[in-house]
């Protein structure tokens, strides 16, 4: 009999052993072996779906930044931005505001911008199922990479020489190693974070034009390679022909981001052990942090979508998907900053659940299954019309029923081997989803999972619409 218990703290530690896995790095191809190894001694045909693509690796050594004679402590590079010569670039400063930002005014010279992490309305991005939502707004530095008018392809294109990205509204130790934005191609630009308590020095020194020099030093390796993990574990009864696919990806810069194969392999040892109707496709995708190199649009998971349409399209012959389940960021702690030590640290509670679910029916499945970070409660929401976060996206489009978890704390994206995980609410998630396969690859009929329908043209205009009036107020 295992002690998941144990078993789980061993997982969790493994990720904190490896410490981040950027993808194609060599932890990244570590952990999708042990996973590989893992379906392998459960009985399963293990597949494999070769990403080839040109990995940028920064030099953590090499980061430098000096305004006049002074040194600038740097947060983090910012991924696959660019690099510069080996003795750095030097240009004067000049600072740069609003969300469409005059690039050309910075031909020559090293921009300085300002992106601020605030709070986003939650109403904005997520819609409720009739229970409301578990949180207010939404405040992660994903948001505001992504929101701050940030195009180093455009800053590059006018003749910038690097690019000082500086925070406002987050703190130093939750600035440090964060890998944001992590959705672009390479810009082919140098740039870099600045954490907070260097903001007013900085946009000073912007404003006067002094003059700095930035280094940022990074190997290219357009031979890297990563590998998607793909099983199957087939149906017994008169539905294995339907399918319900499984879930999660490899790449991951802490023990949260992403532990999602902890829950995965937890769902393959139950396949494994007991027989059930519909087949069970397991996903263990890689690329979620390098998008650009497996998917043109969308999230990672796509890739492997368009590949295999026969196990999930219904084709002649092939399988049918019925229903979904997508796990990541289990068991995460919340965190803050102490206001006596400046430690940021765990605070006893847990981050609040983002748990979608694209149906009513299956929201209401979830009420019902789910005992995770509030044991006694859960609160579903439905995806919002413009956005849906994590690698449940791709499902949502396709319109396969789906239950996932994608919470989102102020640490996500950060690069750290701190203990950040709560194993018990991980094990509660863990068997709330394993309830979750049981009942989706069990005997019901899948009308009772609902039909997904996608939010139209005029409803993406109208969110859009009203996240751009948001922002506006803000920078009124």
């Amino acid at each position: 009999m295992i002690d998941e218990h144990s078993l789980f703290a061993e997982q969790v530690r493994r990720l904190i052993d490896l410490g981040p896995r950027p993808s194609g790095s060599d932890a990244h191809r570590a952990l999708i072996e042990d996973v590989a190894a893992d379906l392998t001694a459960l009985g399963f045909d293990v597949h494999r779906d070769a990403h080839r693509f040109e990995r940028w690796e920064v030099d953590p050594e090499s980061l430098g930044l000096r305004i006049g004679d002074r040194p600038v402590p740097i947060s983090s590079a910012w991924p696959y931005s660019g690099e510069t010569p080996a003795d750095g670039v030097t240009a004067p400063l000049v600072l740069l505001s609003g969300l469409r930002k005059n690039w050309r005014a910075a031909a020559g010279k090293i921009a300085v911008i300002e992106v601020e992490n605030f709070p986003v309305p939650a109403s904005l991005l997520v819609e409720s199922w009739g229970g409301g939502v578990p949180f207010e707004d939404v405040t992660n530095p994903v948001v505001g990479s992504e929101l701050a008018g940030t195009d180093l392809s455009r800053a590059k294109a006018a003749g910038a020489l690097g690019v000082i990205a500086v925070w406002r509204g987050l703190s130093d130790a939750a600035a440090r190693g964060q890998y944001l934005p992590f959705t672009r191609g390479y810009q082919g630009l140098p740039a870099v974070w600045v954490p907070e308590s260097e903001r007013d020095d900085v946009l000073a020194a912007a404003r006067r034009g002094d003059t700095a020099t930035l280094t940022l030093h990074a190997a290219r390796d357009p031979h890297a390679s990563m590998d998607t993990l793909w099983a199957v574990s087939p149906g017994t009864g008169p539905r294995a022909t339907e399918s319900v696919l499984v879930v999660t990806h490899s790449d991951g810069g802490n023990a949260v981001e992403e532990n999602g194969r902890i829950g995965l392999l937890a769902l393959a040892r139950a396949a494994a052990q007991a027989p059930h109707d519909r087949s069970i496709v397991f996903v263990f995708t890689a690329g979620h942090l390098r998008i650009p190199a497996v998917t043109s649009h969308g999230q990672a998971t796509n890739a492997w979508l368009e590949a295999h349409p026969e196990l999930w399209s219904g084709t002649t012959g092939g399988l049918s998907a019925v229903a979904g389940l997508v796990i990541e960021h289990l068991g995460a702690k919340h965190l803050r900053v102490d206001p006596t030590t400046g430690a940021y640290e765990a605070d006893g509670a847990l981050e609040p659940e983002l748990i979608y679910a694209t149906t009513a029916e299956l929201a209401q499945l979830t009420r019902t299954a789910w005992r995770g970070a509030d044991p006694h409660a859960a609160t579903p929401i439905r995806p919002g019309a413009v956005i849906h976060f994590g690698e449940g996206e791709p499902l949502f489009e396709h319109r396969i029923p789906t239950v996932a978890l994608v919470t989102g704390p102020e640490y996500l994206l950060a690069e750290t081997t701190a203990d950040i995980v709560d194993i018990d609410a991980l094990a509660r998630q863990v068997e709330s989803f394993r309830a979750l396969q049981q009942h989706l690859a069990g005997s019901a009929d899948r009308a009772t999972f609902g039909t997904v329908r996608l939010p139209s043209k005029l409803a993406k205009l109208r969110a859009l619409a009203r996240i751009g009036w948001f922002l506006l107020r803000r920078r009124g």
